[in-house]
């Protein structure tokens, strides 16, 4: 799923556990991902700064079906920035249950009253950084991009956590007009979603520098 690769990308789950990004701007992200995944399902279409459901059957997951629901029972909020602020409310705790359930997560409780945010570790390595690194030699390699990686690849910019991916400075250097190009070439529902993802979070980070 579309939102899981994205958390195993913004979330250090082979090593400290924490997210790699501030986690407002990750649960952000993930929101963008849960609607990515209707859209790719074709169950919701974004047009601009807004959004519909042209299919309300129900979805195959259990989390895409809530989010669906959700969606087709509000029909007058349309607004795509704003149904991303209310699944970044609970995208991270949602993502992660729906992770663990399958067996891909295991989350570790804060253990000092000082730290709130819970630590996440992949059950398995190999697994964990496939999404990452699936991503990254198709971009070095310049190959053609499935469309969920088309979506992963525009929500993990529209993050700032491209770096994540093209850790090594010579591969972002390769990379980086590849990325740019299938950026520019994006199908319009996924390059306005990502859009309002990149406006969301840049409108968090400045929250969080305050």
């Amino acid at each position: 799923m579309l939102a899981d690769d994205f958390f195993l990308v913004s979330w250090d789950t082979t090593g400290s556990g924490k997210p790699r990004l501030h986690v407002q701007g990750i649960a952000l992200g993930l929101a963008g991902a849960l609607i990515g995944e209707l859209v790719l399902d074709r169950r919701v279409a974004v047009r601009g700064v807004s959004l519909e459901v042209v299919d309300s059957r129900p979805a195959g997951d259990g989390l895409a079906n809530t989010v669906l629901t959700d969606i087709g029972n509000s029909p007058h909020h349309t607004g795509v920035r704003t149904w991303l602020a209310y699944l970044a409310r609970r995208s991270v705790a949602d993502v992660s249950a729906r992770m663990e359930a399958t067996g891909l997560l295991r989350q570790e409780a804060p253990k000092l009253l000082r730290r709130k945010q819970p630590r996440y570790f992949s059950t398995d390595f190999v697994q964990a950084m496939w999404p990452t690194t699936r991503l990254r030699l198709a971009l070095v390699r310049r190959e053609p991009l499935a469309s969920q990686d088309m979506a992963l690849a525009t929500l993990v910019d529209a993050c700032d956590l491209t770096g994540t991916v093209l850790d090594d400075p010579a591969d972002l250097r390769v990379a980086r007009p590849f990325l740019t190009a299938v950026l520019a070439a994006m199908p319009p529902p996924l390059s306005d979603l990502s859009r309002l993802v990149r406006a969301a979070v840049g409108d968090a980070v400045l929250t969080y520098r305050t």
